[in-house]
């Protein structure tokens, strides 16, 4: 469940520097921007917003922020969810504005960390298949209910004999 979630199929990569992509999607369903780039880098998020059209009708697209933005790092890069739209079949435009897409308490607290800023080149917006957020929320209480499970079988493997033995 967690899978579909995070590693959906990529539809387009960017990097920061081009400022607009058109892409094509294939079936309607929930999709996600990601950002990615370099670990322990500042990210250039205060300094831009994006902006999502349909091509055929030039309708703007509804980019609300992802509520629980989750995150996925390897060694050196890591990836971020920023927004999650639902879209249907078509050609869409994402374009890569000026203003900010983080709350000023985020940009306060971003000045309080020291970090090198990213090198733009190296900086990406991804759009990806996703999965509704709920699939996340019934994943946890699995993960923590098979958990369990797997603990309880260990216990209930080492205990057997004394149980047995008590009852016989």
């Amino acid at each position: 469940m967690l899978k579909g979630i995070f590693n959906g199929e990529m539809i387009v990569e960017i990097p920061f520097t081009q400022k607009e992509v058109t892409f094509e999607i294939s079936r309607p369903g929930i999709y996600s921007i990601w950002q990615k780039g370099k670990l322990f880098r500042r990210t250039p998020a205060d300094k831009f917003q994006l902006k999502l059209s349909k091509v055929s009708s030039g309708e703007n697209i509804s980019l609300p922020r992802s509520i629980f933005s989750p995150r996925l790092n390897g060694f050196d890069t890591g990836r971020m969810e920023m927004n999650r739209f639902r879209a249907d079949i078509g050609s869409y435009c994402l374009n890569i504005v000026g203003g900010s897409s983080v709350s000023s308490f985020e940009k306060v607290v971003a000045g309080l960390f020291p970090a090198k800023l990213v090198n733009y080149n190296e900086y990406f917006i991804q759009v990806r298949e996703s999965r509704p957020m709920y699939y996340m929320v019934a994943a946890i209480p699995m993960f923590i209910l098979a958990g369990f499970c797997i603990f309880g079988g260990i216990v209930a493997g080492i205990t057997a004999p004394d149980i047995v033995a008590a009852l016989g």
